[in-house]
């Protein structure tokens, strides 16, 4: 699970893709004072090796995670092609969505415990990643432990999970830039880049769906229908806010007289799908909610479009990446919105909405996705792990409210947990089952789930959420554990 608790300190970060697919070549840039060097990662080469990473320590446990393959491309490779890396300097190595991690040069040219550090773009022979490029250490016992960050890096650029060293923090993905001397400050784009403007998209691009009406639109079809251009500001994953102007149609143009309690479901290319509601589509207070095809004047790539769902206006509305639906390919009004609300009580009582749970769901950076496997079929199940949830009611350390579903690493009581209470899961007829709290505690197996391979939970036949556990769970001796359909309630006795 990628956490939304990011590198502190990061200004506005320009979100143009440098990390680019031509020809299947990744490639990044690299950055000294003034100089930008582009680098083809394909021109150099490629390195392998597997490792295992090593998690923050719980109560003893030494946590340590599954052992995968990679194949990439040596940081001191990719420095020696763009001239070098100075003594006393360091590397900063930044993703597209603004994580980044500061190494020393003896880490980069892998002369620490760390061992060989490389931009993978493989995993397990796997070249099709989303992850890629990553940075990944391969150390020469093939177990990238907890004590090779620290004594690599040092107590200052180690991850931490909590006041627990993580080895598994250091893995940044989607790379996009390599810094010297990185300070966390904006990465702004080119302005002498001369990138040729990419065109639209040809043919189909929606599917709008009403009932047994269907209609198909490409690009053409959409600039015919009354069109927005205004600015929008949305935060990602990182916390960091961009703002574009976008040019769209109306959602509402699109939908007509939809009726004010109706759901609209919005799929992606990729599969992922999103509800909304109409009556918060329709709210134009803060500003409009549009299908946006154009960004800053110019067509949007196949990802994050050629349509994407943004808010827009005159006054610049604010909203997060969560509720903005990427590569959208299909929309379907359906029948009526239902509210729904999720109750944990505990040391305080906290209500979640259905626009707080889901929007949360809506974030990867909040989510984890687990396999279960039942009546001999295999599905996977995403949703918010259980003891996060808990973190909320524990004690008195939380989230303000205002904030929705929001993480931190801290507000989960470790040894409160430890000591042991019950979690008592509840559905909405009045069937429960408990989990000792010591078999959950940052455990993200454990999951209240929202979504079965990809797409949002039949209401009807499990509910809007469904409490269920991986397959790699073993269950202690006396504790007998099933799934919980149509969850309304948790309960944790303290």
């Amino acid at each position: 699970m990628r956490t939304c608790r990011r590198g502190l300190g990061l200004g506005l970060l320009a979100m143009v893709a440098v990390f680019v697919v031509v020809c299947g070549a990744p490639s990044v840039e690299f950055h000294r004072g003034d100089e930008r060097i582009a680098v083809d990662l394909t021109d150099l080469v490629s390195r392998t090796g597997t490792v295992a990473y090593q998690g923050p320590a719980i109560d003893g446990e030494p946590n340590w995670k599954s052992a995968h393959s990679y194949v990439g491309v040596s940081l001191q490779d990719i420095v020696d092609s763009a001239g070098g890396l100075g003594e006393g300097t360091t590397l900063g190595i930044v993703a597209a969505d603004g994580w980044y991690k500061v190494l020393p040069r003896s880490v980069v040219v892998g002369e620490s415990d760390a061992g060989l550090a490389i931009l993978a773009t493989v995993r397990d022979e796997e070249s099709e990643w989303d992850g890629a490029p990553m940075l990944v250490f391969l150390p020469e016992d093939e177990a990238f432990s907890n004590e090779d960050m620290l004594a690599a890096l040092g107590p200052e650029r180690s991850h931490y999970f909590g006041d627990s060293p993580s080895t598994t923090g250091m893995m940044v993905k989607n790379v996009a830039y390599l810094v010297v001397d990185y300070d966390g400050s904006a990465i702004l784009p080119d302005e002498d880049a001369s990138e040729e403007p990419s065109g639209p998209t040809e043919g189909v691009v929606l599917t709008l769906v009403k009932g047994s009406w269907q209609v198909e639109y490409t690009l053409a079809d959409l600039q015919e229908l009354d069109t927005l251009t205004a600015p929008g500001t949305y935060t990602n994953s990182a916390g960091v806010d961009r703002t574009s102007t976008y040019t769209g149609v109306p959602l509402m143009t699109l939908l007509g007289n939809a009726p004010a309690d109706g759901t609209v479901r919005v799929t992606a290319a990729d599969g992922y799908s999103m509800n909304y509601a109409v009556e918060m589509l329709s709210d134009e207070s803060a500003g409009t909610w549009v299908l946006a095809y154009q960004e800053n004047g110019e067509w949007m790539p196949d990802d994050p479009g050629p349509l994407r769902i943004v808010q827009i206006g005159e006054s610049n509305p604010h909203f997060t990446s969560a509720l903005s639906a990427r590569m959208v390919e299909r929309i379907e009004l359906q029948g009526t919105y239902e509210p729904y609300t999720l109750r944990v009580t505990g040391a305080v009582d906290r209500v979640f909405t259905r626009e707080e749970l889901e929007a949360g769901v809506g974030c990867p950076c909040h989510t984890a996705t687990i396999s279960v496997t039942s009546k001999g079929e295999t599905h996977e199940y995403s949703g918010l792990p259980l003891w996060r949830l808990i973190g909320y009611v524990d004690d008195n350390v939380f989230p303000d409210a205002e904030k929705g579903i929001h993480y931190n690493d801290e507000d989960f009581n470790d040894t409160l947990a430890g000591t042991g209470y019950q979690i008592t899961l509840v559905a909405d007829d009045g069937y429960e089952r408990t989990v000792p709290s010591d078999l959950i505690a940052r455990d993200d197996r454990f999951v209240v789930a929202f979504k079965k391979d990809g797409v949002f939970l039949d209401p009807e036949s499990n509910g809007y959420m469904r409490f269920v556990f991986d397959d790699s769970v073993e269950l202690p001796d006396g504790v007998s554990l099933k799934s919980v359909k149509f969850l309304a309630e948790i309960h944790v006795d303290l």
